[in-house]
């Protein structure tokens, strides 16, 4: 690994220029002050397959360090809290920024240094071919459709048009009413993606905002305004440009969040220049990785966002079947087998059996030979036969950063995988998905806190549970409200979980089983979380926690999985059930 991240950074050095520039491996890729982070190989592995000298594999982690340099050497680093901040007003618009941006950076470098071209495109190919399966099995939102569109067209492909050029990206999946919005965005994508600053990209990214605004409806706009630029940047450093009152022109203002760039503006021009740590402009790009705290710090609740469990219970609307039924067609055959492959094993477990050395009951005729030996313990009694006493709640992350790389869909499919097994299992269970009421950040302004990032360690928002269904449900009847799984504002994982245990103890099975599926951030101090993972266990209660495509959950929950797609699901779904439904039977003899 060691080889490979020194080839990787000598790569980023050259084409940067910049000789101290150092590159690293972390769960995400990352732009710093001196220093770029790319993921880690295991998991570019997981998430592409074959070896790490393999071609394909080599070419992806290329085009992964190049778009990082180029974001570094092309000012996108200034802009990203622009964007963010104006993403408040005009939801969506940061992801189209940032979707120029890309297409913009590569361009440029591609221009001095042609042969990246093909590095880039090997980096891009495999969510190009995710977005194209999801497109046409009915599950990619317009709206990333068209910021698909945006993308392809910045790096001069008409979507919609296959093109027969060696190196080219898929471009024929889209629907038709988009290519038709194109016609009149690729003039301003052209603009956007050919311009030598990310101002311009900016400016377009607005323009084509008014565009497509018309052609999405009001529940689309809804489900983008869900804290999506609080999913790429954390609150606490928007929440800093802000309280340093960052007027004036845009340009010169966000220059100021580059400390090259600030030593070249006077400030007499600009006012108060911003300061930000190292840490803060790391996490200010839009590659960040989302803010992870494990430091034991204090932790408070706001008056009045404590409230009753009573009340911080919604019911959600009944959602659509066909919906419901595109996630069960991509899935069924898995869910068949996995439920057929459990039945074995429970149909075993409460086989009626024979045992013991008795006086009486029935007699046991291998052991017949041992009266000869003045022994009568010939028979053995019938055995009552297991029990399957076990109820499972599923607990469902529904915070803003579950918006990231569509993670909500990822967690929505599993969700609704573990409920068709387990009701097919005839095994009690409910599903909750969990968030606050509205956003910490506007919570803690409107009380006062201000600037948010210095009360992360305060809940100011009331907590929300979604009972998509009860223990007491019919799942045919509520099923379709898991299509309603959506990103909505924080979480608080630990008191979350707390809510699901004080739920479970009511029911009358002996073993109570939570599975958590997230991507394992929790809001505030992770301190807290371990901490309640570590009692509920001790008080006999075994959580699981399955990471959505981020691994954080290994530093968290002693027992997890971390699964990037349905189909890895299913083999680790087999493995927990067998082990939280049978224990250790398979291996009991008799």
């Amino acid at each position: 690994m060691e080889r490979r991240r020194a080839r990787l950074e000598a790569l980023a050095q050259v084409t940067a220029h910049d000789y101290d520039l150092a590159l690293n491996f972390g769960p995400k890729a990352k732009n710093g002050e001196d220093a770029i982070h790319v993921e880690d190989p295991e998991q570019t592995l997981a998430r592409l397959g074959g070896g790490l000298n393999d071609e394909h594999v080599l070419r992806f982690q290329k085009g992964m360090t190049l778009i990082e340099v180029a974001h570094k050497i092309h000012g996108t680093f200034r802009w990203a809290g622009r964007a963010a901040l104006a993403n408040r007003e005009r939801p969506g618009l940061f992801h189209i920024w940032h979707t120029l941006e890309d297409a913009r950076c590569e361009n440029r470098l591609a221009e001095s240094l042609p042969g990246t071209k093909k590095n880039f495109r090997a980096f891009i190919l495999p969510a190009i071919e995710a977005a194209e399966r999801n497109q046409m099995s009915g599950q990619l939102p317009l709206f990333l459709q068209i910021q698909w569109g945006i993308y392809l067209a910045g790096i001069g492909q008409t979507p919609g048009v296959p093109s027969s050029r060696p190196g080219d990206l898929p471009a024929a999946w889209f629907d038709s009413a988009v290519v038709q919005i194109f016609h009149r965005l690729i003039p301003l994508v052209d603009r956007a993606c050919a311009a030598d600053d990310p101002k311009t990209a900016f400016d377009c990214a607005n323009e084509i905002y008014d565009a497509i605004q018309r052609y999405l409806t009001e529940e689309q706009l809804s489900r983008m305004s869900e804290d999506q630029d609080l999913s790429e940047i954390p609150e606490e450093i928007l929440q800093k440009i802000e309280s340093q009152n960052l007027e004036g022109d845009d340009d010169e203002a966000l220059e100021m969040l580059h400390p090259e760039a600030a030593e070249e503006i006077d400030e007499e021009d600009v006012g108060e220049q911003v300061e930000l740590s190292p840490e803060e402009l790391a996490a200010l790009g839009h590659w960040a990785a989302p803010w992870f705290e494990l430091e034991g710090n204090k932790k408070e609740i706001h008056p009045t966002a404590e409230h009753p469990d009573e009340r911080t219970i919604v019911l959600p609307p009944e959602g659509k079947a066909e919906e419901y039924a595109a996630v069960i067609d991509n899935a069924g055959s898995q869910i068949k087998v996995l439920v057929w492959k459990l039945m074995q094993i429970i149909q075993e477990r409460t086989y009626t059996r024979y045992s013991g050395s008795h006086r009486s009951g029935k007699l046991n005729l291998p052991k017949l030979w041992k009266q000869r030996l003045g022994k009568f313990h010939l028979f053995h009694r019938k055995e009552e036969p297991d029990k399957l006493d076990v109820c499972f709640t599923l607990l469902v992350d529904e915070s803003g950063s579950m918006n990231r790389e569509s993670k909500y869909m990822a967690a929505r499919e599993a969700t609704i995988f573990f409920a068709e097994a387990l009701d097919r299992l005839d095994v009690p269970f409910e599903v909750i998905g969990y968030s606050t009421e509205s956003s910490e950040a506007a919570m803690a302004a409107a009380l006062g806190h201000i600037p948010a990032f210095k009360f992360r360690h305060i809940r100011h928002s009331p907590l929300q549970h979604r009972i998509y269904k009860g223990f007491e449900d019919h799942f045919a009847q509520v099923k379709n409200r898991l299509v309603n799984i959506y990103p909505r504002f924080n979480n608080w994982d630990e008191e979350h979980l707390l809510f699901a245990y004080r739920r479970l103890i009511q029911r009358p099975e002996e073993e109570k089983i939570i599975i958590i599926t997230s991507d394992g951030q929790p809001n505030g101090d992770a301190t807290h979380l371990v901490n309640t993972v570590n009692r509920l266990q001790k008080l006999g209660v075994r959580v699981i926690g399955v990471g959505v495509v981020d691994p954080f959950v290994e530093q968290i929950y002693p027992n997890h999985i971390v699964v990037q797609d349905l189909s890895q699901l299913s083999t680790e779904l087999v493995n927990i059930l067998r082990r939280e439904l049978l224990g250790g039977l398979e291996n009991r003899t008799w």
